[in-house]
């Protein structure tokens, strides 16, 4: 794996850096103390300049996608890019976004399916779209810190899509551990500012031998989980993904358990925005089955089905 980005990728990061920077991508309390803020005006502005169609180029392909998904995983607002960055672009034909996603047919409450005007269904059979219909959708509240709907999957009007589900799958697994990583690494950097100013027996908290050595493993952990997302992004190897997306997974829990014990009870008020990276964390980390499922997968990948 080239480490490095190229030229186009560079400058692809850097103006979306700039945009991920404007006062729309910012913290601020929800009218009635909503978990979620959902940032409307910075979908429309990646949508009109063409963010989310990067996956096919070639000189910025789905590395470019996927480090997407990770810078716009760590705005406290959130929008749907995962899958209108990584999935979208390879389905063919006029696929509506927002997108929502379903695998294996799971139920439950899907993400971003409010907004969603399209939704995609991934499974072994194959892989489905439609056209989400008015007043098809039920939003249902949350602490996901993610707007989240319910639909009757008999009222769609589904189309088949001609593309290998097995890709698709290996696509969704990139972006969703690309998410994840971006998440976990914006909860990190929320701490961080946090244990530098915060002072307990007249030193900051970030002084202490204890915190610095949690999160410098925390740390250490995030950017490993961000390299082998990126090289699942670019290998689309269904190992690669399924270790990838395992791997963030697996420290999720922990890492946001250490956040919120050297955030304290400001890191649970709706106040400050760590709640919001850490709640979406606790969805993405039980997805396609957790940590559990994409070891399983990966096993079997390499070594066959048991």
């Amino acid at each position: 794996m080239r480490f490095g980005l190229n030229e186009d990728q560079s400058t692809f990061a850097t103006v979306l850096g700039q945009m991920l920077g404007s006062p729309e991508a910012g913290f601020k309390t929800v009218e009635g103390w909503g978990r979620n803020d959902y940032g409307a005006a910075l979908d429309a502005r990646l949508e009109e300049n063409g963010f989310f169609e990067a996956a096919p180029e070639a000189e910025l392909g789905t590395v470019a996608a996927a480090l997407m998904v990770h810078e716009v995983a760590q705005a406290p607002v959130c929008i749907e890019c995962a899958a209108s960055a990584l999935v979208r672009p390879f389905l063919g034909g006029e696929v509506s976004r927002p997108l929502a996603v379903v695998v294996d047919d799971a139920p439950g409450a899907i993400r971003y399916l409010p907004q969603a005007r399209g939704l995609v269904a991934i499974s072994a059979e194959g892989v489905r779209y439609a056209d989400l219909p008015d007043n098809a959708v039920r939003p249902v509240e949350s602490l996901y810190a993610y707007p989240m709907g319910e639909v009757d999957m008999t009222i769609p009007d589904w189309c088949e899509i001609a593309v290998d589900p097995a890709d698709m799958r290996v696509l969704w697994q990139v972006a969703l551990a690309a998410e994840l990583t971006g998440v976990l690494k914006a909860g990190m950097e929320s701490v961080l500012e946090h244990v530098r100013e915060r002072k307990q027996f007249g030193q900051p908290l970030g002084a202490f031998q204890g915190v610095q050595h949690r999160l410098a493993t925390a740390s250490v952990e995030i950017e490993g989980a961000k390299l082998q997302m990126l090289k699942a992004a670019q290998s689309r190897s269904a190992q690669d993904a399924a270790a990838a997306l395992g791997y963030t997974q697996a420290i999720a829990t922990r890492i946001i358990y250490d956040l919120h014990q050297f955030m304290g009870a400001m890191g649970m008020t709706l106040e400050h925005p760590l709640h919001r990276w850490s709640y979406r964390a606790k969805l993405l980390k039980a997805e396609m089955g957790g940590s559990a499922g994409a070891y399983l997968t990966y096993a079997t990948e390499r070594w066959g089905a048991a």
